[in-house]
């Protein structure tokens, strides 16, 4: 078929704009690209990433589209892996994995007065490393094998490390900044998002914990930590940013 990489490009470049009218609540589908992008990042955090990629995208479009000798007669043909590689992003914007698909599940927590033996007892059943901690059923921080070493570091030569120890002797206060929850109808892309901000700050992102709707008087359906992102596709899309 003649131009069949032109049309799959233009056809891939067009479910991308649809998509962001959507993310950028644009009723007029025949806003600029360049509108609805701008619009889109603002609106939802997981454009942000692919701000860039997506303006090389429009320039590429335009490129190939806006210099067509006549209807049907594109002045030239891209590359089948740019084309894949466009596809592949328009499907990715379109139908993001959830960010369930790659949490943790069930999720082991604790309440503050919890024993610590108990904790030590799951650490060596599950291996798990992080815990949520809840009080009054309300989220107040992450425990992880490195507080509890800490912990009996420090009172190694204490009456501390009693079995009346309690989770609440670690947790003196609460401890969210290393964590962030997020609602079960997040997308993988909203999660490498929160990930990429934190390192952009040069902070530490412990995990997302996931409730059903993002709030922290909720108990935990999954949880994602740094690792986890590993188990993603790797969205790197190398010839579109580099054309």
């Amino acid at each position: 078929m003649a131009y069949e990489l032109s049309t799959r490009f233009e056809a891939a470049f067009n479910q991308i704009h649809e998509k962001l009218c959507d993310y950028a609540q644009e009723d007029n589908n025949y806003a600029s690209f360049t509108e609805v992008l701008t619009k889109a990042k603002f609106k939802h955090q997981g454009i942000d990433q692919y701000y860039d990629l997506l303006k090389q995208c429009s320039k590429l479009r335009n490129a190939l589209i806006h210099r067509k000798v006549k209807e049907d007669f594109y002045i030239a043909e891209p590359h089948e892996e740019i084309v894949k590689e466009l596809e592949t992003l328009a499907k990715l914007l379109a139908e993001p994995p959830s960010a369930v698909s790659i949490a943790s599940q069930p999720v082991e927590f604790f309440y503050l007065d919890t024993p610590v033996i108990k904790v030590m007892d799951c650490i060596k059943e599950k291996g798990y490393s992080q815990y949520p901690v809840y009080h009054k059923q309300k989220f107040i921080g992450l425990l992880t094998d490195g507080d509890i070493a800490n912990w009996f570091a420090t009172n190694l030569d204490t009456s501390s490390l009693s079995s009346e120890a309690t989770i609440g002797d670690i947790f003196k206060i609460e401890k969210k900044d290393d964590t962030i929850i997020t609602a079960v109808k997040s997308s993988v892309v909203d999660i490498e998002s929160l990930f990429r901000k934190y390192v952009e700050k040069n902070q530490k992102l412990e995990a997302i914990i996931i409730t059903e709707t993002g709030s922290e008087a909720e108990l935990p359906v999954g949880i994602i930590s740094s690792w986890d992102l590993i188990r993603l596709k790797n969205y790197s899309f190398p010839l579109l940013r580099h054309t």
